[in-house]
């Protein structure tokens, strides 16, 4: 099992044209705030995990820049678990759900951002 950290981070958020410059809705100001929206996307990930793609576990943390994860996937022949984790997430990009629009972060499979610690959650 390994370990993917990935950023997500809501339309309009990046290098100077985050929450911060007023453009952007950012975290707080998005689908909704902290928990309540961690829950709803641990169902998402969860739904959109495929079996060949051995999801075991997620950890979730809202910021005000949008949303950390750790996803631990089994790797599997011809593809590895960094591969499993990118895509279970751009699924769920991609779905119709307050999350649609969002994008993960540039470097989403190196540490997220300086100093995130995603805390578990199941």
């Amino acid at each position: 099992m390994e370990l993917t950290l990935v950023s997500l981070v809501p339309p309009g958020n990046g290098p100077g044209n985050g929450p911060e410059t007023g453009s952007g809705s950012g975290f707080g100001f998005g689908p909704g705030n902290g928990p309540a929206d961690d829950g709803r996307l641990l169902r998402l990930l969860w739904g959109a995990a495929r079996p060949g793609e051995r999801l075991e576990h997620i950890s979730v943390r809202s910021g005000p820049h949008g949303v950390d994860l750790g996803l631990f996937t089994v790797a599997t022949p011809g593809t590895t678990a960094a591969e499993a984790a990118l895509a279970i997430c751009r699924r769920v990009l991609a779905l119709p759900s307050p999350f649609h629009g969002w994008h993960l972060a540039t470097g989403a499979t190196s540490p997220a951002r300086p100093g995130a610690t995603p805390t578990t959650t199941t």
